[in-house]
């Protein structure tokens, strides 16, 4: 059984995992598995505000009492550029059983000061990736590995939604790479091999009345995976429609698949069409991606279930290709680059 140790009880703390804890309490699938004690490291955070809730809160890692890290999952919820910093103070306190947030770094520098703190105090990390975890995946994984449909040729996964307000009031992101491009480039190399290559990127501003945000609209990656297929990658954070979704092409057949759209929404939708456009199958599945990857996760820690796949190798990669968009967009200087005064 594994106690829980939040660190950063901001919007993804609060709202993500600290929901997804109480759910897997109240499911009662897996009452072994989960302890419901749980703190919260965050300075920010009066605990006068969260009285009804069974939380043990402290103002800084130092502080932390009463967690056992042998049997301790530690969260880690805060801006990916202090994820370096946050993790080696947990590892200096004996914590090593990691969960992170994310994207694991959104930088190169910081994704090597990772390496070296995991290379340091052996810590077990794994990242948040819940559409690896959900139902609509794995029949995707299953139509891919079996060949179904003849050879995988082209992916497109594409998440929209409107963020204006969250954008105008949180400065955390320093572009749209950050936001929602992670999921997308988890599943892609997921489902199309991890050996990808960046053939252009894109990146557009918010404009919002006068008021104009950089970056921070919408972002495209084009991919070509080492087996030759290829990938797209589609983020709009200024679309009112709110759309998590996946187009697989084979050469006579296409398949299209939706996601849960939010954390209250539990179901998925598959369509598969042939070559001519008629529809073939359709099926509506329970698919609660979000609650899953919490659970496999813990069942990972406490020794009952094999190591996910979002790990700090899978996430590299991850990193990596973003951060190669983010050069060729000209938000990110490459060690080639000088800079002229």
């Amino acid at each position: 059984m594994q106690q829980s140790l939040i660190i950063g009880f901001g919007k993804a703390g609060r709202e993500l995992h600290l929901h997804c804890l109480r759910k897997a309490y109240s499911d009662h699938s897996h009452t072994n598995l989960f302890d419901q004690k749980i703190g919260v490291v965050d300075p920010y955070v009066k605990p006068s505000d969260f009285e009804k809730e069974d939380i043990q809160f402290f103002s800084n890692i130092e502080e932390v009492a009463g967690f056992d890290p042998k049997n301790t999952v530690v969260h880690i919820c805060t801006p990916p550029e202090v994820h370096s910093e946050t993790l080696k103070q947990v590892a200096e306190l004996g914590f090593t059983k990691c969960m992170m947030e994310k994207p694991l770094a959104t930088s190169k520098e910081e994704l090597a000061s990772i390496h070296e703190v995991i290379e340091k105090f052996s810590i077990d990390l794994l990242v948040v990736a819940n559409w690896l975890s959900s139902t609509l995946t794995s029949r995707l994984v299953e139509i891919i590995k079996t060949k179904t449909y003849g050879q995988l040729l082209h992916i497109v996964a594409e998440q929209n939604k409107a963020r204006l307000s969250r954008t105008m009031s949180n400065h955390s992101h320093g572009s749209a790479f950050d936001v929602e491009i992670p999921h997308l480039m988890a599943l892609a190399l997921y489902l199309g091999g991890t050996d990808v290559a960046v053939v252009s990127a894109k990146v557009d501003d918010m404009h919002i009345g006068n008021l104009t945000v950089p970056h921070m609209g919408q972002a495209n990656i084009s991919l070509l995976h080492h087996n030759g297929m290829t990938s797209e990658l589609l983020s709009n954070l200024k679309n009112p429609i709110r759309e998590r979704c996946i187009r697989l092409y084979f050469k006579e057949h296409r398949v299209l698949g939706y996601y849960p759209s939010s954390k209250d929404d539990s179901y998925s939708w598959i369509k598969i069409y042939s070559a001519s456009g008629k529809l073939m199958e359709e099926r509506v599945m329970y698919d609660d991606p979000l609650s899953s990857v919490f659970t496999e996760y813990y069942q990972y820690f406490d020794g009952s279930k094999e190591k996910p796949v979002s790990d700090v190798q899978f996430n590299s990669h991850i990193v990596k290709a973003i951060c190669q968009a983010k050069e060729s967009c000209g938000l990110m200087f490459t060690e080639k680059d000088e800079v002229i005064i």
